[in-house]
């Protein structure tokens, strides 16, 4: 009823980087492992409720970790040297020399526990980027061994959503949109989940904290979360993956099919705006109407190639429909859809028709550019 913390939540990894020491120390006795252990999590414990305080009013904004830990620091370590004055025995004498040797009471099972926890780190580092790896690459499988070694929800639901972008990309190229049509639906449900779950970070995070993590109140505390720049990226590769499949459908001139996934993209493409990740600076984000409006003048300009056959190859074809290339990326998207059709004299018009309103349309433009096309 005082508004006071009455949990304390440790992590799994935590306790098991701590009993870890336990089967790699077998030289000194079990129980003397167990109460260091014990000791060292009471240690945390005493750490992050000083961090935390008794409540959520426990720090103002003027406090920040620089001046909060060298104090947490310094009733951790009088912790530590009590329960040290108390002990007696061999077990006693072993430890006081072994603070000698570390410069820092229990040292062996402190020092033992940040480099056991760093080396986990580093080792769900190399497993998750190797997983990204082989899902990008198409290798589903071996994509699926690697982050199953890492028992953490959101790098098992991350590399799940490469590897179907990869297989998105894969059927795109092979020709076959049906099965690109029927894996975004996967793909954004996927995303959804993650969001909710909370194994992919909430995009009101993006502009409420302006892309950051905070780990204290005090904004010199926060550091830029790069769970945000996965997300854009993974955002940004699903609009992508709209635009070609609604593309494809239309340079086939299957209509009905491109209406489903015109109504799909913007319902995808309204969802992701009205978190206004746009307008933050700290992220590279698209703006998915932009991306929705740009998709549809490619699907326009590509039904008018199917429909027009020779004649797209002229340059006067396409000048009595310059309304829809209003920009760089509308000129490039379909510049490059053209280029995978193989179809370089489509190409080479539309490229002398971009040339030709380069007063307005500027060559070089973000990613979209005239000279790498050509």
């Amino acid at each position: 009823g005082k508004g006071r913390y009455r949990r304390y939540v440790v992590q799994e990894v935590a306790l098991s980087a701590m009993m870890r020491r336990l089967e790699d120390v077998t030289e000194l006795p079990r129980e003397e492992l167990e109460f260091e252990a014990a000791a060292v999590l009471a240690g945390t414990i005493l750490m992050a409720a000083g961090v935390s305080g008794s409540g959520p009013d426990s720090h103002d904004s003027s406090v920040t970790l620089s001046t909060l830990l060298p104090r947490i620091a310094r009733y951790r370590d009088e912790f530590y040297d009590r329960l040290l004055t108390r002990m007696t025995g061999d077990h006693a004498v072993r430890l006081r020399q072994e603070a000698r040797e570390r410069k820092q009471p229990f040292g062996g099972a402190r020092q033992h526990l940040n480099a056991e926890l760093a080396r986990r780190r580093a080792s769900q580092l190399e497993h998750v980027q190797l997983a990204r790896i082989f899902a990008r690459m198409g290798f589903a499988e071996a994509a699926t061994r690697q982050v199953n070694v890492i028992p953490t929800a959101s790098a098992r639901m991350l590399c799940q959503i490469d590897c179907w972008l990869t297989e998105l990309d894969l059927a795109i190229r092979r020709g076959t949109p049906e099965a690109a049509k029927e894996l975004i639906p996967r793909i954004t449900d996927l995303l959804h989940r993650g969001i909710e779950c909370g194994a992919i970070i909430d995009p009101r995070n993006i502009l409420g904290f302006d892309a950051h993590f905070s780990l204290f109140p005090a904004m010199e505390n926060s550091v830029h979360d790069h769970r945000a720049d996965e997300l854009v990226r993974l955002v940004e590769q699903i609009c992508n993956g709209y635009a070609r499949t609604w593309s494809e459908f239309a340079a086939r001139d299957r209509q009905e099919v491109c209406r489903v996934v015109s109504r799909e993209f913007e319902k995808f493409a309204s969802w992701w705006h009205k978190f206004a990740a746009h307008e933050v600076k700290s992220v590279d984000a698209i703006d998915s109407f932009d991306a929705y409006r740009a998709a549809s003048r490619v699907a326009e300009a590509l039904n008018l190639w199917h429909r027009g056959g020779a004649a797209a190859g002229d340059v006067a074809f396409w000048a009595p429909h310059a309304e829809m290339f209003d920009s760089s990326r509308a000129y490039a998207l379909v510049i490059e859809a053209l280029l995978e059709k193989n179809d370089f004299v489509a190409s080479l018009a539309l490229m002398v028709h971009w040339l030709s309103q380069a007063e307005h349309i500027p060559l070089h433009a973000g990613e979209n550019s005239f000279h790498d096309l050509a």
